[in-house]
């Protein structure tokens, strides 16, 4: 495989040719564009006599303003007297009170003692046994070591086509 040759471009040819001098006007080179001045339109209009233009007071923030509470005319009548409330403390807690039975253990009572607490052992594994066995020689075949796949050959189809005559390359 070869890459094919890029061709040439071919550019059509004419007889038109330009005449005396060819010349090109020179372009003014680039610069910000100017600003134009904004028009204020005048009038007729002017103030007669003296202007005058009365002092604004400094800032200050504003006063809060006073609370007016509502009045009314309801007034105690008699001593105000306010009970007397205990001081906080924290709360008894009450003695959990068991029932009693009346029922009792006969005799002698024994509990019987727990063996100590040891890692169990790890039972051996139980394989099932069978009586087949293997008669003869057993052989097993050998397998080829490993190595890189060989690369097919190209097959090229085949034709019948064959150039008559003298066959010119350039």
């Amino acid at each position: 495989y070869s890459p094919a040759e890029r061709p040439k471009q071919k550019r059509p040819e004419d007889n038109l040719r330009p005449e005396g001098d060819f010349e090109r006007p020179d372009k003014p080179k680039y610069r910000p564009g100017e600003r134009p001045t904004p028009k204020k339109p005048e009038d007729n209009l002017r103030p007669e006599g003296d202007f005058e233009r009365p002092d604004k007071p400094g800032y200050s923030p504003a006063e809060r303003p006073k609370q007016k509470r509502p009045e009314d005319n309801l007034r105690p009548e008699g001593d105000f007297e306010r009970p007397d409330k205990p001081k906080y403390r924290p709360g008894e807690r009450p003695t959990p009170t068991k029932p009693e039975d009346n029922l009792r253990p006969e005799g002698d009572f024994e509990r019987p003692e727990k063996p100590g607490y040891s890692p169990a052992e790890r039972p051996k594994q139980k394989r099932p046994e069978d009586n087949l066995r293997p008669e003869g020689d057993f052989e097993r075949p050998d397998k080829p070591k490993y190595r890189p796949g060989e690369r097919p050959q190209q097959k090229r189809p085949e034709d019948n086509l064959r150039p008559e005559g003298d066959f010119e390359r350039p």
